[in-house]
């Protein structure tokens, strides 16, 4: 159907659209131009109202409709008066999709898209989404589906105002790594929102809920899931550089410690050893000032309730085997793991989060160097995290770099990917935002954030700005490398992919699987 001619526009800038009186076209929208042999895709990026008339005859026409209620007639009016759509070519159909470098010809028809319009997009990723969106309707017989093994490892960004979708958006892209092999991922979950509860749809409600591993201090509440508990003896000084802040002084007064004492250097600073002892067996180097206040920083971070142990990190023996090992088998067995953080206070969360992260990225890193044929056979490894600028942030990154910013910046060549979640993607360096290769926007209202996603995006969205701070709910736009073109999705809300999954299950009862 045909909706509108091509009036003006170049290669560079927009195409300027007549819109035929009466069409239905919003922000947002895609739309189709076939010219010259070649298949145009473009994007609505604005509109206005125009007309023939000058405007001083308008500005009369409607003074004396308001001033004395004159009815308005109009002459030819649907000749006279009319919208125009401003649109991006977003991508060019040449027997293959190229880049823009011509333009449609004058008066070129523009059409609304179909279904069939967009067949090609079957087949190009495994992990389906949602639907394709056209402005504020949606196609739904076109999937979306994004290619995991291009994305993972080449780190991801969901950032979004509160409340428009963002945890949404994970889960159903962990569903969909669920069902693909050759994957693993690693939540931290500081809201306790992605295992699920009576109440509350999570992956434990999924089919493929036997592998999901699921770690949380509350672990005698939930069914099947395992103890989250880390002790002294099994952090290293370097899980606290780059996470807590410590002066250059604290920082070498725990590498000595940990040289004098060992594994149980932590132990020996709170709970074992008087601070004179400690001075004298680090040969007096550190200052009594550097060991209380070492002493206080690491007891705040650890929670400990009773000076030994806390809700999470334990200063006593361990027996069994040790948490980071359990979480590195279960990533080695491309299993989901949950890390509950929700109970613990941000120097804690950032502790566990770090020290487990760590612990994956130097098992897959030393795995490519000792030994490259396992290295081939471990699963890629998505690593989720909320709030990202507490760790990725300018401010974060000033009490040195981190394990975040190392997968950032190294974590490809190992296989590792992160997913970092935001609200205010400006907190985070240009540099390690642009690392980020595929994001996902579902819909940024401060102009800061926005042109921060903007600017470091692989593909130009530059003209998507009123779009982006107009998005509601749900709505996002996907941009990476590895697609055509900035897709513009439905995202499939989690639950009802919950009970769809569920009905085809045998004898299963959608609301009752998994609680």
């Amino acid at each position: 159907m045909v909706i509108g001619r091509i009036i003006g526009g170049s290669v560079g800038d927009k195409l300027i659209i007549r819109l035929k009186n009466e069409s239905n076209v919003d922000v947002g929208d895609l739309l189709i131009i076939e010219d010259k042999g070649l298949k145009f895709y473009v994007k609505v990026i604005n509109k206005s109202i125009a007309s023939l008339v000058p405007g001083q005859f308008i500005e009369e026409i409607a003074g004396q409709n308001l001033e004395y209620d004159e009815s308005i007639n109009l002459f030819d009016e649907k000749e006279r008066f009319y919208q125009i759509a401003f649109a991006k070519i977003l991508t060019i159909d040449k027997n293959r999709f190229v880049p823009p470098r011509t333009i449609p010809s004058f008066f070129a028809k523009v059409s609304k898209v179909s279904s069939d319009d967009f067949k090609f997009l079957e087949k190009k990723g495994e992990i389906e989404i949602g639907c394709l969106r056209l402005g504020t309707e949606s196609l739904k017989s076109v999937k979306i589906k994004l290619p995991a093994k291009d994305l993972v490892s080449h780190h991801m960004l969901v950032t979004a105002a509160t409340g428009k979708g963002k945890s949404n958006f994970v889960r159903v892209f962990i569903r969909g790594l669920l069902k693909t092999e050759g994957f693993a991922s690693l939540i931290i979950d500081p809201h306790a929102e992605y295992y699920g509860s009576k109440g509350m749809k999570g992956l434990s409600h999924l089919p493929d809920r036997n592998k999901i591993y699921y770690f949380t201090p509350r672990w005698q509440e939930v069914m099947g899931s395992y103890e989250l508990k880390i002790f002294a003896e099994d952090l290293k000084p370097a899980d606290f550089h780059g996470i807590i802040e410590l002066s250059d002084a604290q920082k070498e007064a725990m590498d000595a410690l940990y040289k004098v004492y060992g594994e149980v250097w932590i132990r020996a600073l709170l709970v074992d050893e008087s601070i004179n002892n400690i001075y004298d067996k680090l040969s007096k180097n550190v200052s009594f000032a550097t060991l209380y206040a070492l002493r206080r920083r690491i007891g705040y971070t650890l929670e400990l309730e009773d000076g030994e142990s806390g809700l999470v990190f334990d200063t006593r023996k361990r027996e069994g085997t040790s948490i980071f090992e359990k979480i590195r088998q279960a990533v080695k067995d491309g299993k989901t793991v949950i890390i509950d953080t929700s109970l613990l206070g941000s120097e804690a969360e950032k502790l566990t989060s770090a020290g487990i992260a760590r612990r994956q990225f130097n098992f897959y890193r030393r795995t490519k160097q000792v030994n490259p044929d396992a290295f081939d056979n471990l699963p890629e490894l998505l690593i989720v995290f909320e709030e990202a600028p507490r760790v990725l942030g300018v401010d974060a990154l000033r009490h040195g770099t981190n394990v975040f910013e190392k997968i950032a910046r190294e974590g490809r060549k190992f296989h590792i990917g992160i997913c970092a979640i935001t609200q205010m993607p400006s907190l985070i360096p240009k540099e390690i935002l642009s690392q980020m290769n595929t994001k996902v926007i579902l819909g940024i209202p401060a102009p800061m954030d926005r042109n921060a996603v903007i600017e470091s995006s692989a593909q130009n969205i530059s003209d998507e700005s009123v779009e982006i701070q107009m998005l509601d709910k749900g709505e996002a736009i996907v941009t990476s490398p590895f697609i055509d073109f900035p897709l513009p999705v439905k995202v499939s809300f989690f639950d009802d992919l919950v009970r769809e999954d569920n009905s085809y299950k045998r004898g299963g009862n959608p609301e009752l699987v998994g609680l």
